[in-house]
C-alpha cells in the first residue's frame, strides 16, 4: 500500500499522512523530517543530517542517535517513508509531495513559459503555496541559513513578475493595496516600492506617490544610511515634474482628520500579528467595512499594536482617520455611543448644530457622510459591542476596536476579524528589556534576564516598568532588580509608577475587577489560593463550593474579560500578575475562614479523585492506612487506564504545586499521602523529578511528628523513587529509615513492603544473598499478616535475587507465584514484570522455548499497557534468551530497541544494553540461518 505523505514547509511545519494530519512535537524530529524533505528522493548524508538536526552540539554517539529519531518518526509518517542507505537516509517520497520543492519546481517552469496567461497560471500556482516564513517552527540554524534566503528570494521575484503581468489587468488601485502590504512586510526591498510608486502616479495619485518615495527615503537614512536607488531617484524626478494641482483633493476644504496617537518609536515584537492584520486587510473585499477587534488583558499592548499598525495602513485610506478612548476600562465614566458619534461628526465637518439629537439619527449620519470614504478608525478600550455598533461607518472604512472584553457579539453579528493579544514570546520579551537596558546588560546576566521576564509574565507593560526601574539606576543590577520582584506581595508595587495611574498594573487590573459582578468576583479572588498553572471547572466548582454548571459560566465571564486566559474548553489559566492580584483581593476582602474552606475543598477532592484514578494504576497503594475525606465536590469517576492517565496528565503540575502548598502550610497528612498515591503515575509516565521532590517533601513533613506510620510512607515513597532512579545507596538509607520507625512501633503494615524494596536495593548492588535474605523476611512478613499485595511484590523480588545466585528453579517458582498474585490484583503491569523474571529463570535453566514465551507474552502486556519502562527490562532478557540460544540477529533487535527505550528515559542500562550489543558479534559474520525462527517484537 502506498502511503501519501505531503510536507509543508512554506509556512508552518505541517504533516499529512493520507490526508490526516500528523504532529511531530519533538523539535529535533521536526529538523529531521524537514531536512530529508528539502532532499525528497535523495540520499542525505549523517554529516549533513547531523548539522541540521543538532548544529554544532553534536551527540556523543551520532550515527546511533539519529538512528533513533529515524525509528521514532518512521512511527510517525509509515515505516517505508525513510530509507536506510549505508552512508545516510533518504525520504521516499515525490519530491512534488514536498510544498518548497514543489515550488521551485512550479517557479522554474513559469520563467520557461512564453505565453503571458501561462506563465500567470503557473506562478498563481506556485505562489499559492506560500503561508508564511519559510521553515517555520524548525529549529534548524543549518537549515534555516542554507534554505530561507533562497525561497525568500525566489518568492519575492515570483511577487514581481505576477505583479508585472498583472499590470493592465488588474485595476491600479488594487495592485497598489497589494504593494503597500509587500512594502509593510518588506521595507528593504526597493524594487517593490518602485512598482508601489509607479502604480500610484498611473493612477493620478501623484501626491502619494511623491509621499511614498518620502517615506521610502526616510527608511532607507535611518536603516541603511542610504539613499534609493538611481532608478528611484529618477522616478523621482520625473514626478516632481508632473506634479500639479490636479493632484489636489476633489473634496477641498473638506476636514480630513488625522487623530492618531503618536506612534511608539521602538515598536518590539508582535510580527505574527502584523502579518495576521496585514492578510485580514488584504483579503478583505472592498464593498464592506473591515472590522478589527484586537482583545486581551489588561497591559498586552492592544492599543500599541493597534495605533502601530493603523500608521503602517493609514494611506490606503487617505481620507481620514479618526481615534477616540471609549474609557471601557478607566478609572473615568465610559463614552456613550450617542457622545461618540457627535465627536466624529464633528470631526468629519458637521456644523454642531446640525447634529441630530438620537443615536439612531446620528448613527445614519455618520453613515452617509463616510458612504464613499475610506476612513480609518480607531475605537480604543471599549468594554462591549453595544457601545460600537452604532459607530461602524459604511462600506470601504476600517474599524480597529480594542478591548479586554473578546466582543463576542461584534465577531458573530458583524463578522469582525478577532485577534488575541497574549504576552510576549521569549525573544520579544528579551528585545524589550534591552530597548531600556541595553543589550549590554541584559547579554552579562542571562539568567536574571530570563528570570525577570517571567517574573513579569512576559507582560509588555510589566517589562516596560522593570526596564524602565533598571534603567533608571545604571549601578543596579538586573539581579537586585529580580530580588525585588520574587516576593510576590511586593511586585505588584515595584511594578507601578505612582505618577502615573496609566503604568499602574494593579489600577489597570482593578478596572476589569470592579466590572465583575459578585459572584464572578468571588470565583476570581478564590482561584488566587489556586497553586497550579491551569484549573479544570470541576476543580473550580470543589473550590467555590458550586456546581460544575455555576462554575463553568463563572470561567466564562471571567475569560470573556481576559481576567482568565482558557487554553482549552475545560481548562483556565491565571496570567502570573493576575494571579497575584487577585491573591491580594483574597487576602483583602475574604475572611481567613473562606480562604481556608475553599482550599480543604479543594485539596479534600483532589485526594479523592487521585485514590480514584490511583484504582486504575496502582490499587494496592489504596491501604487501609489512607482514610479518605467525604467528596466535597463534583464526583469524577474513570472508566479505564487510559482516562485515569489522561486526567493525571492534565492535572500534573496542578498537583505537584498542591503537594508544595500543602507542605508551606504544614498540612502533614495531605501531604504525605497525596505525594503516595500518585507515586503510580509518577511511575509510570516516568516523572521522577516530580516523584523525587514530592516524596521528599513529604519525608520533611513527617520527620519531625511522631506519626511512625507517616514516616514509614514517606520512606518507603523516596526510598522507591531512589532506587528507580539508580540512586541505590540514598534509597537503601531512606529505606532503612522506614524500618527504623517500624521497629520503634512494634511492626506495621508496611514492614513487609520496607523489606521487600531493601531487598531490591541489594539485588540493584549486585549483593544478592542479602537481596534473597531481605526478601524472604519481607515474604515471611506478608504472609503472616495476609499482606497479598507485598506477598508478590516480595515474590517477584526474591525471583530476582535467585536469577543472581543462579538458582533458578527457586527463582521460577517465586515468579510463578507473583505472576499469578499479580493476576489475582488485576495488576497487569507487575504480572508482566514477573514474566520476565520467570523467562529469565527458565532461560537459566536451559528451556528457551519456555523463556521465550514467558518473555513474548510479558512484552506484549507491556507495549499494552504502554510501559515503555518495564518493557526495556523484559527486551534487555528476551534479547538475552535469544543470545543464549544463538539467535543473535533477533538479540540484537531487542537490544537496541531496549537501548532507544532507555536512552529516551534517560535510563543508565542504556550503558549497559550496549555493552551487550558491543559483544555480539557483527552482523556481517552473524550466520544468517540460525535465526530463521526469530521471533519479531
Amino acid at each position: 500500500m502506498v502511503i501519501a505523505i505531503e510536507i509543508r514547509l512554506l509556512g508552518p511545519f505541517r504533516v499529512t499522512v493520507d490526508g490526516a494530519p500528523v504532529t511531530v512535537t519533538s523539535a529535533r524530529q521536526r529538523a529531521l523530517l524537514a531536512t530529508l524533505a528539502l532532499s525528497a528522493g535523495r540520499l542525505v548524508s549523517i554529516d549533513a543530517l547531523a548539522r541540521c538536526v543538532w548544529g554544532e552540539q553534536l551527540p556523543a554517539r551520532v550515527r546511533g542517535s539519529l538512528h533513533t529519531y529515524v525509528m521514532r518518526l518512521r512511527r510517525h509518517i509509515g515505516e517505508q517513508a525513510v530509507a536506510t542507505e549505508p552512508e545516510g537516509y533518504r525520504l521516499t517520497i515525490e519530491r512534488d509531495r514536498v510544498d518548497a520543492l514543489r515550488f521551485l519546481r512550479l517557479l522554474d517552469k513559469a520563467a520557461g513559459q512564453e505565453d503571458p496567461s501561462a506563465e500567470r497560471a503557473i506562478l498563481a500556482e506556485a505562489l499559492s503555496l506560500w503561508n508564511g516564513r519559510p521553515l517555520e517552527s524548525v529549529p534548524s540554524a543549518a537549515l534555516a541559513e542554507q534554505w530561507a534566503p533562497l525561497l525568500g528570494e525566489r518568492f519575492l521575484l515570483a511577487v514581481e513578475r505576477r505583479i508585472d503581468l498583472d499590470t493592465g489587468r488588474r485595476d491600479d488601485a488594487d495592485l497598489a493595496g497589494e504593494l503597500t502590504e509587500l512594502t509593510a512586510r518588506y521595507p528593504l526591498r526597493e524594487s517593490l516600492w518602485e512598482r508601489l510608486i509607479v502604480v500610484q502616479a498611473r493612477a493620478g495619485r501623484s501626491a502619494e506617490a511623491l509621499a511614498t518615495y518620502a517615506r521610502l527615503r526616510e527608511l532607507l537614512a535611518e536603516e541603511l544610511g542610504v539613499e534609493p536607488n538611481a532608478r528611484l531617484r529618477e522616478l523621482h524626478l520625473k514626478l516632481l515634474g508632473a506634479h500639479d494641482e490636479r493632484s489636489a483633493p476633489a473634496a477641498a476644504g473638506q476636514p480630513r482628520p488625522r487623530q492618531l496617537p503618536f506612534d511608539i518609536a521602538r515598536f518590539t515584537g508582535r510580527q505574527a500579528e502584523l502579518r495576521e492584520l496585514d492578510g485580514f486587510l488584504a483579503d478583505h473585499p472592498g464593498n464592506s467595512t473591515a472590522i478589527v477587534v484586537i482583545e486581551g488583558t489588561a497591559g498586552v499592548g492592544k492599543t500599541s499594536l493597534a495605533v502601530h499598525w493603523a500608521h503602517s495602513v493609514q494611506d490606503r485610506f487617505p481620507d481620514g482617520q479618526l481615534f477616540l478612548d471609549m474609557r471601557g476600562h478607566s478609572d473615568r465614566t465610559p463614552v456613550t455611543p450617542d457622545a461618540a458619534l457627535d465627536t466624529f461628526l464633528r470631526a468629519v465637518g458637521v456644523p454642531a448644530d446640525s447634529i441630530p439629537s438620537t443615536v439612531e439619527e446620528r448613527s445614519a449620519m455618520l453613515r452617509s457622510r463616510l458612504a464613499r470614504s475610506a476612513m480609518l478608525l480607531l475605537l480604543d478600550n471599549a468594554y462591549g459591542a453595544s457601545q460600537i455598533r452604532p459607530l461602524l461607518p459604511g462600506s470601504g472604512n476600517l474599524v480597529i476596536v480594542t478591548s479586554r472584553s473578546q466582543l463576542r457579539g461584534l465577531v458573530a453579528r458583524e463578522g469582525a476579524h478577532r485577534l488575541t493579544l497574549r504576552s510576549f514570546d521569549q525573544n520579544d520579551a528579551n528585545a524589550l528589556l534591552a530597548g531600556s537596558v541595553g543589550r549590554g546588560r541584559l547579554a552579562a546576566e542571562p539568567a536574571a534576564a530570563a528570570e525577570l521576564t517571567e517574573l513579569c509574565g512576559r507582560l509588555p507593560l510589566a517589562l516596560a516598568l522593570a526596564g524602565e526601574r533598571a534603567s533608571r539606576f545604571s549601578d543596579m543590577s538586573i539581579s537586585e532588580v529580580v530580588d525585588e520582584l520574587r516576593d510576590q506581595r511586593l511586585r505588584l508595587d515595584a511594578l507601578r509608577d505612582p505618577q502615573d495611574t496609566g503604568t499602574d498594573l494593579r489600577a489597570a487590573f482593578s478596572w476589569s475587577y470592579k466590572a465583575l459582578r459578585p459572584a464572578a468576583a468571588s470565583m476570581f479572588r478564590l482561584l488566587g489560593l489556586y497553586p497550579g498553572l491551569d484549573i479544570s471547572r470541576t476543580a473550580a466548582a470543589a473550590m467555590s463550593g458550586r456546581t460544575v454548571q455555576e462554575a463553568g459560566l463563572l470561567l466564562d465571564q471571567l475569560a470573556a474579560v481576559h481576567l482568565l486566559n482558557q487554553p482549552q474548553p475545560d481548562r483556565y489559566q491565571f496570567h502570573d500578575l493576575l494571579r497575584v492580584y487577585a491573591a491580594e483581593l483574597s487576602e483583602r476582602e475574604d475572611p481567613e475562614t473562606v480562604r481556608r474552606g475553599a482550599f480543604r475543598r479543594l485539596v479534600d477532592w483532589y485526594l479523592c479523585v487521585v485514590a480514584e484514578a490511583t484504582r486504575f494504576v496502582r490499587a494496592d497503594l489504596l491501604t487501609e492506612d489512607i482514610v479518605l475525606p467525604p467528596m466535597p465536590g463534583p464526583e469524577v469517576t474513570f472508566a479505564d487506564l487510559a482516562e485515569a492517565m489522561a486526567w493525571y496528565v492534565d492535572e500534573r503540575s496542578s498537583l505537584v504545586a498542591l503537594i508544595n502548598s500543602l507542605a508551606n502550610l504544614g498540612w502533614v497528612r495531605q501531604t504525605w499521602q497525596l505525594a503516595w498515591l500518585l507515586r503510580g503515575f509518577f511511575a509510570q509516565r516516568h516523572d521522577r523529578d516530580d516523584w523525587m521532590d514530592t516524596a521528599r517533601l513529604a519525608v520533611e513533613m513527617t520527620r519531625e511528628g511522631d506519626d511512625l506510620l507517616a514516616q514509614q510512607y514517606a520512606a518507603m515513597n523516596l526510598g522507591t523513587v531512589y532506587l528507580v532512579s539508580s540512586r541505590i545507596a540514598d534509597g537503601r538509607r531512606a529505606l532503612e529509615d522506614g524500618m527504623r520507625a517500624s521497629a520503634e512501633m512494634g511492626g506495621s503494615t508496611l514492614t513487609a513492603g520496607l523489606l521487600s524494596n531493601i531487598a531490591g536495593a541489594h539485588y540493584l548492588l549486585k549483593e544478592y544473598e542479602q537481596a534473597r535474605e531481605y526478601g524472604s523476611r519481607a515474604l515471611r512478613s506478608a504472609r503472616a499478616h495476609g499482606q497479598t499485595n507485598y506477598v508478590a511484590h516480595a515474590s517477584v523480588n526474591l525471583s530476582a535475587s535467585c536469577i543472581g545466585l543462579g538458582k533458578y528453579a527457586e527463582a521460577a517458582e517465586h515468579a510463578r507465584v507473583a505472576h499469578e498474585t499479580f493476576i489475582e490484583m488485576n495488576d497487569r503491569y507487575h504480572s508482566a514484570l514477573a514474566l520476565g523474571n520467570l523467562a529469565e529463570a527458565t532461560e537459566g535453566m536451559g528451556d528457551y522455548q519456555a523463556a521465550e514465551e514467558y518473555g513474548l507474552r510479558g512484552l506484549a502486556q507491556m507495549r499494552e499497557l504502554g510501559a515503555d519502562y518495564g518493557a526495556a527490562d523484559v527486551l534487555i532478557t528476551l534479547g538475552r534468551v535469544m543470545s543464549t540460544s544463538g539467535r543473535t540477529t533477533a538479540a540484537r533487535t531487542f537490544w537496541r530497541e531496549a537501548l532507544a527505550t532507555c536512552r529516551s528515559l534517560k535510563d543508565p542500562r542504556a550503558a549497559e544494553i550496549q555493552a551487550l550489543l558491543d559483544g555480539l558479534p557483527s552482523e556481517r559474520a552473524a550466520a544468517p540461518a540460525a535465526d530463521q525462527d526469530a521471533p519479531h517484537p
